[in-house]
């Protein structure tokens, strides 16, 4: 169930926007939902999806089950109204392209409704190895969380890519279905599944890492050991 989160009206005195944020989520912890928050308060969008992936194309397969990770990421937000989960990747199996994902939304809420996808910097410069890259702002709006400071040089493709679509103000991601490249500075916290996972291994405290929720399903399920 899809709900609206209950930020501040835009200037036109509406929510508008499906922010989608995927991921491994292996497994999601506050650093995932810091990020999503931070979007929401800053921005007056209508609802942001978590969409867990089944089978990331450029990673390794995840280290427990996508059901498990889909139950994890339904477990970290059971208590905030503002953000939901969508498991299409999941329920559809096989590698994660994005470009499909996008699709099947845009046909879920129209072709007027602005649609959104949050990518990291180092996803964003990846973009190049995904598949029909050059599609996405055909779909979505993107934008990129980057860390603060950072300075990076763009390959040549994907610099043009970037300027033939670049933003002047946040206002364009609400005003029109796709099409722009938000650049968006959040400070980030310093957390990583990777740092999760590895605590695991060790029979360490993940304590205040993620939700207690999901520290007590992984505990209880003897996951990453």
């Amino acid at each position: 169930m899809i709900i609206d989160s209950t930020m501040e009206s835009n200037s036109k005195g509406l929510s508008k926007g499906v922010v989608i944020m995927g991921g491994t989520f292996d497994p999601i912890h506050h650093g995932h939902l810091r990020s999503a928050i931070d979007l929401l308060d800053k921005h007056c969008f209508k609802e942001l999806r978590l969409v867990p992936c089944y089978q990331p194309v450029h990673k390794d397969r995840p280290n427990v089950s996508a059901s498990q990770r889909l139950d994890m990421v339904r477990l970290s937000i059971e208590n905030d109204r503002r953000l939901c989960v969508d498991d299409r990747e999941i329920a559809r199996e096989g590698p994660s392209y994005t470009i499909d994902t996008l699709k099947a939304i845009r046909k879920e809420i129209g072709r007027e409704e602005p649609l959104i996808m949050v990518l990291g910097m180092d996803s964003f410069l990846s973009l190049p190895t995904w598949a029909n890259w050059k599609q996405l702002t055909e779909n979505c709006h993107i934008v990129v969380v980057a860390r603060p400071g950072w300075d990076s040089e763009y390959i040549s493709e994907l610099n043009a890519f970037y300027e033939n679509h670049r933003a002047l103000s946040a206002i364009e991601l609400q005003s029109a279905p796709a099409g722009k490249i938000w650049l968006e500075t959040l400070t980030p916290l310093g957390i990583s599944s990777s740092m999760i996972r590895n605590l695991c291994r060790q029979s360490l405290s993940i304590a205040y890492l993620l939700p207690k929720a999901v520290q007590e399903y992984i505990e209880n399920n003897q996951l990453y050991k």
